[in-house]
């Protein structure tokens, strides 16, 4: 059976989370923003989280290695640029709708391929903020502190509302020629 997903469970230290923590505490967050198809206005019932992008070495290394070892492992996908990684927080009230990273009305020569996702904090620091998949299985085990999800870019996916406390991730994608 083809997989849909690779996830390496708590596979961070602590300490190399913190490590992260700490490069992206500098950062200038911003409202992550949707837009509306119509009209082109923000649309605030699909995503309110607060975003910026860092550019740390260490952290593109591990993420490229992770991207690199789920194509290899499952998905053979052809995908080789790495992008500036997107830090996240969600708030409470914050959320980020169902989506998928693909932007299939693009008119790039690229295309996203594979999505990945580190969970920097402590599951123990908020409630609610669960990764969700629509049309697969869920990854059981994500929540984990340190742990590192990578699956195909064109997956259905959300995080629902947080109900307390601060979530905090990086994430990313390979992008590759357009798909075809």
């Amino acid at each position: 059976m083809r997989q849909n997903w690779q996830l390496w469970e708590g596979v961070l230290s602590k300490q190399t989370c913190e490590k992260y923590l700490k490069a992206c505490s500098y950062l200038n967050l911003q409202d992550a923003t949707v837009f509306k198809s119509v009209d082109h206005k923000p649309d605030h019932s699909i995503r309110t989280t607060q975003i910026a992008f860092v550019n740390n070495e260490e952290i593109q290394k591990t993420m490229r290695w992770y991207l690199e070892e789920a194509n290899r492992n499952a998905f053979n996908i052809e995908a080789n640029y790495l992008p500036s990684t997107q830090y996240g927080e969600y708030s409470e009230g914050s959320f980020y709708d169902w989506h998928y990273d693909v932007n299939w009305k693009g008119e790039n020569a690229y295309d996203r391929k594979l999505s990945i996702c580190i969970q920097l904090c402590d599951p123990s620091e908020y409630e609610g903020g669960n990764f969700e998949f629509k049309e697969v299985e869920q990854p059981s085990g994500f929540k984990t502190q340190g742990s590192i999800l990578v699956f195909p870019s064109y997956l259905t996916h959300r995080v629902t509302k947080i109900i307390k406390g601060t979530r905090k991730s990086l994430v990313n994608w390979m992008e590759g020629p357009r798909w075809r």
